[in-house]
């Protein structure tokens, strides 16, 4: 295959940045005696009342011990069990409490267990986070568009989720909420953030860069991941498919090194950071996201990006501490670290960096599974591995549902000068791959040496809008993006030498 030849921008030119510094106000731990809290439609009742605050996203605690002896909406006590609430996340058999209409096309109750839920009256002390849902109804049941995808509907029928967490003194006013999974529950600080890191960069393109109004609604409220597939995670603003977490934290990530006022990016910065603090206290916790398919993106991102803003070495160095937890990382790698060493120097299209598979590969570059589910590109396409003789389940999800929705991952993270933080060079390298490799010729010999053809504008490399196109209302942002602070596209010439050769 003949290369193309592509011009790649400096990352970001000196005089292209400008940081703005923000002052947060002084905080003080303020707390009043309350009977109940309401939260975003859900109500705890305690049988007295006790001194509550809110941390600085809104989340509500107590100081305990307290007993909660109500709960509304009344959690139901038989099928199909909607409405629940579940205490101390991960539960300990790792299934859902939650509401048990778990359905994805295939009856997936099985995920549920009502032995994780619990009911009032609920005795609870410090440490504790009690996690409340509200059930959607059936008709809204597979009726609320996913997040960042409008032509889906979420598979989830939990609506939406709050959290009470019992402290055992009161939290200053800019204190982040421990995450749900953090029993010691270590509190990080909004006055601490380096919000000066955050760049102000000029929009490319303003017609298509959304308002952060959209993300604000969208990560106000907690996203609780513990279900392996997300078929209970809060419809109404989380997604329920890694690849689509994945691209709505692109979009933030890249929103907030725009050039808004820095007082309007407060709140958006403070709503992702929690969320990568919730990440992080669940992966101490034991709960990571290996690969599996398009499902496992999206969540390594946040823990650094709030690890960098917090200065927080434990964050930042996530994935050393906690090996082959990420989905973007387990899929991609160097072929030469493809055992046995020194096999392989380059794909059959002549990349030296390549899909590492359905559940890609450990750290070493051992596959997780050798095979259908483990890297294929070493090999001529008539040599794939095909699920059940009719997919190339590796090709088909490398271009639908994984390496689309890095993009802005990577670019987010380069634009912070963060690559040596994520601490794994292949991932990084895979994107430039992804967007800068002309695929036009290894399509065609895709198509000529198996009839699978990947044509199709949505499945090209070089793009992330396509499959975006008709679902997002800001479809090219990231696209838009990357084209003004890190280069073009396989379009234009001059490839760099270390991505493609060749082709045998």
């Amino acid at each position: 295959m003949e290369t193309n030849k592509f011009r790649r921008l400096p990352l970001l030119a000196a005089s292209s940045i400008t940081f703005l510094s923000l002052t947060v106000p002084e905080s003080a731990a303020q707390t009043t005696l309350q009977s109940s809290i309401t939260k975003d439609g859900i109500t705890w009742t305690f049988d007295k009342a006790v001194p509550a605050g809110q941390f600085v996203n809104g989340d509500y605690y107590v100081v305990g011990p307290v007993n909660v002896t109500a709960i509304s909406p009344t959690p139901g006590t038989s099928a199909p069990y909607m409405n629940g609430s579940v205490l101390n996340l991960p539960t300990p058999d790792g299934k859902s409490g939650f509401d048990q209409r778990l359905n994805d096309g295939t009856d997936e109750s099985w995920w549920f267990n009502s032995s994780d839920r619990v009911y009032a009256p609920i005795a609870l002390k410090p440490g504790d986070a009690l996690v409340s849902s509200i059930s959607l109804s059936a008709a809204q049941y597979r009726n609320v568009p996913e997040v960042m995808r409008s032509g889906d509907m979420s598979i989830s029928p939990v609506g939406s989720v709050s959290i009470l967490t019992v402290l055992s003194s009161a939290a200053t006013s800019d204190a982040f909420r421990p995450s749900y999974c953090d029993r010691s529950q270590t509190l990080y600080h909004a006055n601490s953030l380096q919000r000066q890191l955050l760049p102000s960069l000029t929009p490319p393109n303003p017609s298509m860069t959304p308002p952060l109004s959209t993300f604000e609604n969208w990560f106000r409220q907690p996203w609780i991941d513990m279900n392996p597939f997300l078929f209970d995670a809060p419809a109404f603003y989380m997604p329920s498919y890694g690849q689509h977490i994945a691209f709505a934290d692109s979009y933030v990530g890249l929103l907030l090194e725009l050039n808004f006022p820095p007082d309007q990016k407060v709140n958006l910065t403070n709503y992702f950071v929690q969320y990568g603090i919730d990440l992080f206290g669940c992966v101490q916790a034991g709960y990571g996201w290996p690969a599996f398919g398009g499902h496992r993106s999206g969540r390594k991102m946040p823990i650094i990006f709030a690890g960098i803003l917090l200065n927080n070495t434990s964050m930042k160095n996530v994935s050393t501490l906690y090996p082959d937890q990420f989905g973007e990382d387990m899929q991609t790698l160097y072929i030469n670290n493809l055992p046995p060493a020194g096999t392989y120097t380059q794909a059959w299209q002549g990349a030296t960096v390549i899909y590492g598979g359905h559940y890609g590969v450990h750290t070493n570059g051992t596959p997780v599974s050798p095979g259908l589910y483990g890297p294929y590109e070493q090999l001529q396409p008539s040599q794939w591995p095909l699920l059940n003789g009719n997919e190339q389940l590796g090709e088909a999800y490398r271009r639908c549902c994984t390496s689309v929705s890095w993009v802005g991952e990577a670019l987010a993270m380069r634009i912070l000068s963060a690559q040596s933080i994520w601490n794994y060079p292949a991932f990084f390298d895979y994107v430039d791959r992804w967007m800068f490799e002309d695929d036009t010729q290894a399509v065609a010999q895709i198509k000529a040496q198996t009839g699978f053809d990947y044509s199709a504008d949505w499945e090209r490399q070089g793009q992330t809008e396509y499959w975006l196109q008709g679902e997002f209302p800001q479809y090219t942002f990231i696209d838009d993006m990357w084209h003004a602070y890190r280069g073009t596209t396989f379009q234009r010439p001059n490839p760099p030498a270390n991505l493609n050769a060749t082709a045998k």
